[in-house]
């Protein structure tokens, strides 16, 4: 018995649980109160749980790897996978120079060089963020133009 209730009590101190782990590839399951939700085209749709017959679900595994990678979340509507964020929208990237550039995939096996301090700056003071394309680092929006205000 005492063996017993140490392994729970070491169970529940290292983070164990009596509840299966969910598949991090699979969609979460729709609740009553989910938020507004985006189909692969952009539309944006009603979320409503799965009925219990659905059809066999053909997984989108862009649509979804795009979804998470942009930081939303997939979760199973009614029969289909749909996107806590609005991913289909049109997302203009631009380099240190300020130059319009196209967002390739990031590549698996390649470290981006170290970009400007400077750059970052202009990137977040624009309030975007910096992210790898291809392997080069790119700002998500137009960059501030000009030198940054001195801080306090």
């Amino acid at each position: 018995m005492r063996k017993r209730s140490l392994f729970g009590l070491l169970a529940v101190a290292c983070g164990g649980s009596s509840a299966p782990a969910q598949d991090a590839t699979k969609a979460e399951q729709a609740t009553t109160a989910q938020p507004t939700t985006y189909d692969p085209t952009g539309a944006k749709r009603a979320c409503e749980p799965p009925p219990a017959n659905c059809p066999k679900v053909i997984v989108n595994a862009d649509f979804n790897d795009e979804c998470r990678r942009a930081g939303y979340r997939v979760v199973r509507c009614g029969c289909e996978d749909l996107c806590t964020g609005n991913v289909a929208k049109v997302e203009k990237f631009y380099d240190s120079s300020g130059a319009e550039r196209p967002c390739a995939r990031e590549l698996a096996d390649c470290t981006p060089p170290d970009t400007s301090a400077a750059f970052q700056d202009a990137c977040t003071d624009a309030g975007h963020k910096l992210v790898v394309c291809g392997c080069e680092w790119l700002c998500n929006g137009q960059p501030a133009k000009g030198p940054r205000a001195p801080s306090d």
